[in-house]
């Protein structure tokens, strides 16, 4: 017996569109029975995170997640009661997806929520990390098609690869909502009091090479375990990298504007991608 129904999956699809996600491409190269599985873990992901950012009081957006987090109990037990969480519970049912990851979105999102987060532990940064990304990689492994440890390992060295590299494009956009995402440890390390400060620099060449070195785990990892049914997460890798390295050529003096693909870059690269299949 499966509980989601047609309307179901094109409520979650609308999402993605809507979104205008850089992971949409990467989305489209699943079959199309697995496709609207994906959604769903994107869907939930987007409306969680809707809830964190929001304007709204501390107290309300808590309590919008505590409802979530009950929402999951309830798919737990076979009571899913919305669009999202019936897909899931097909999904969980179908590809065995690791139902704790589902917990931990939320643990990162009321991170967010309880916060501001401003200059974090390194520590705290990489579990802030490993609950907002690196999850999102292993919810969406089984519905790629793969299981095994190794894929695993390859979705964790990812997901905080992107994240970091979210983290480093968006300092602007954070700070203007309170945001300080960058650790208080490289702070302090090279003095830096505020973001305007000429040390800034150092402290993001040392985040981009913790991200340059989780990139360069990936790729030693897809050699190790091959790369069969990772083509999506192999083409959400190629953007943001591509960002990446636009960033790293322009030089972490400079924060702003927000670094984005064209739509000819992302055609090229998925074109790239597409060929290497």
């Amino acid at each position: 017996m499966t509980h989601a129904s047609p309307k179901d999956f094109d409520f979650v699809e609308t999402i993605v569109k809507e979104s205008k996600s850089s992971f949409a491409a990467g989305m489209k190269v699943l079959p199309v029975e697995r496709r609207g599985y994906l959604y769903a873990i994107y869907a939930y992901c987007r409306v969680l995170d809707d809830i964190a950012d929001e304007d709204d009081l501390r107290e309300n957006k808590l309590a919008e997640l505590k409802n979530w987090r009950t929402k999951i109990d309830e798919t737990l037990k076979g009571k899913p009661d919305c669009a999202i969480t019936r897909i899931l519970a097909d999904g969980i049912k179908i590809y065995d997806l690791p139902t704790q990851e589902l917990y931990n979105l939320i643990d990162g999102m009321e991170a967010d929520a309880n916060g501001p987060i401003n200059k974090p532990t390194l520590e705290e940064l990489y579990q802030y990390c490993r609950n907002v990304a690196v999850s999102v990689g292993l919810l969406s492994l089984p519905v790629f098609g793969r299981t095994d440890e190794g894929a695993k390992e390859f979705a964790i060295e990812l997901g905080y690869a992107l994240q970091l590299t979210n983290i480093l494009r968006d300092i602007p956009e954070d700070e203007s909502i309170g945001r300080i995402y960058l650790p208080s440890d490289l702070l302090e390390k090279h003095h830096v009091e505020s973001l305007q400060s000429s040390e800034l620099s150092k402290v993001l060449k040392e985040i981009a090479q913790l991200a340059q070195n989780h990139y360069d785990r990936t790729e030693i990892l897809l050699k190790k375990i091959g790369s069969q049914n990772l083509l999506p997460a192999q083409m959400m890798k190629a953007g943001y990298y591509k960002i990446f390295e636009k960033m790293q050529k322009r030089g972490w003096h400079i924060l702003s504007p927000r670094i984005r693909l064209s739509k000819t870059e992302k055609a090229f690269m998925v074109m790239r991608m597409l060929t290497k299949v």
